[in-house]
C-alpha cells in the first residue's frame, strides 16, 4: 500500500509553485501524489496544457513521486443534463493520465434532475461511464467513481452495485473515501469488504460532527486527517484484509496550511496503518 497526497488545495486552488509543493511532499516520505484533471475555472482536462503536464511529470520524476490518480470535479449528470453543456471529458481526462503516468482517473457522479426521466438519465450515465472504462482499458487506465453520496445516483452501497453491473466493465471501480463513508452511516469496513475488487484508489479526509443537518446527515468540519473522529487504524486494518495494495491519498483543503498538513498528516496515517502492521 502506498501513501499519496492530493495537491488541488495548494497547487491549484492556491497557486502555490508545483516544484514547491511537490519538493516537500518528497521530502516528509510521501510516495505519491494525486493531482486535479483541470487547472483554473474550466471543467475541461484541456486547461491542464501541456506545459503543465510537462513540468508536473518531469517534477515527479526527479522526487521519486508516483502520480497516482488524476481527479475530476464537475458532476458527471450535471453536464450530461445540461442542454447545450458538454459532457464530462473523461477520455480526455484519460488522456491526461497517460501524459502524467496515472493508473487511475477519478470522477464525481451528480444526481438526477427533474426535467430528465429517471430512467433515462440512469442509462446515459451508464452509457458514459462504459465508454470511457473501455477507452481507458485501452490505454491502460482505471476509471473509478468517486464515492457515493446522498444526493446522487449512486447513493448507497447497493445502488454502487446496481451501477457496477450495469456498466459491465472491469476496468471501472470506485475510490474509497472512508470519512463520508461514516457520515453517511455506511461503515467502511464492511463497504471494503464488499467492494474489495472494486476499490482501486482512496482518499483519506477527516471530520468533526456538529449536530444534525438536513435529513439523515449530520452537519460537519473538515478536519486534517488523523485529528477528527475517523478510526485509520480500523480502516487501514480493512484495507490490509482485503489485500489492497495501491494508494491511498492524504486529502486536505485550502483553510488547512500546507506544511503543517503535509507532515503531521503523513505522521498519522503512517502511524496509524503500522499499528495493524500495514507499512506504507
Amino acid at each position: 500500500m502506498r501513501l499519496s497526497f492530493y495537491t488541488y488545495s495548494y497547487t491549484d486552488r492556491l497557486n502555490m509553485p508545483i516544484e514547491q509543493c511537490l519538493a516537500r511532499i518528497a521530502r516528509v516520505g510521501y510516495q505519491g501524489i494525486d493531482v486535479s484533471g483541470t487547472h483554473g475555472d474550466s471543467d475541461s482536462p484541456a486547461s491542464f496544457d501541456q506545459e503543465r503536464r510537462r513540468r508536473t511529470r518531469h517534477t515527479a520524476e526527479k522526487l521519486g513521486l508516483r502520480i497516482e490518480a488524476v481527479i475530476t470535479h464537475a458532476q458527471l449528470t450535471d453536464t450530461l443534463a445540461a442542454p447545450g453543456h458538454e459532457p464530462l471529458e473523461l477520455k480526455g481526462s484519460i488522456d491526461l493520465a497517460v501524459d502524467l503516468g496515472a493508473p487511475v482517473v477519478t470522477f464525481h457522479m451528480g444526481g438526477y434532475h427533474d426535467h430528465v426521466p429517471r430512467k433515462a438519465e440512469w442509462q446515459a450515465a451508464v452509457d458514459a461511464i462504459r465508454s470511457a472504462a473501455d477507452y481507458g482499458d485501452r490505454k491502460h487506465v482505471v476509471l473509478a467513481v468517486d464515492g457515493i453520496w446522498p444526493p446522487w445516483i449512486d447513493d448507497s452501497p447497493d445502488a454502487l452495485q446496481r451501477l457496477f453491473e450495469a456498466v459491465g466493465s472491469p476496468t471501472f471501480g470506485v475510490n474509497f473515501d472512508p470519512s463520508y463513508l461514516t457520515l453517511m452511516a455506511v461503515d467502511p469496513v464492511k463497504f471494503a469488504e464488499r467492494f474489495t475488487r472494486r476499490i482501486v484508489h482512496g482518499h483519506l479526509k477527516d471530520h468533526k460532527k456538529q449536530g444534525r443537518g438536513p435529513g439523515d446527515m449530520p452537519r460537519w468540519q473538515e478536519i486534517m486527517p488523523g485529528r477528527g473522529e475517523m478510526n485509520y487504524v480500523r480502516v487501514f486494518g480493512a484495507l490490509s484484509e482485503i489485500h489492497f495494495q495501491a494508494a491511498v491519498a492524504v486529502e486536505c483543503f485550502t483553510n488547512m496550511p500546507f506544511a503543517e498538513a503535509c507532515d503531521t498528516c503523513h505522521d498519522a496515517m503512517v502511524g496509524a496503518a503500522r499499528r495493524v502492521g500495514v507499512k506504507l
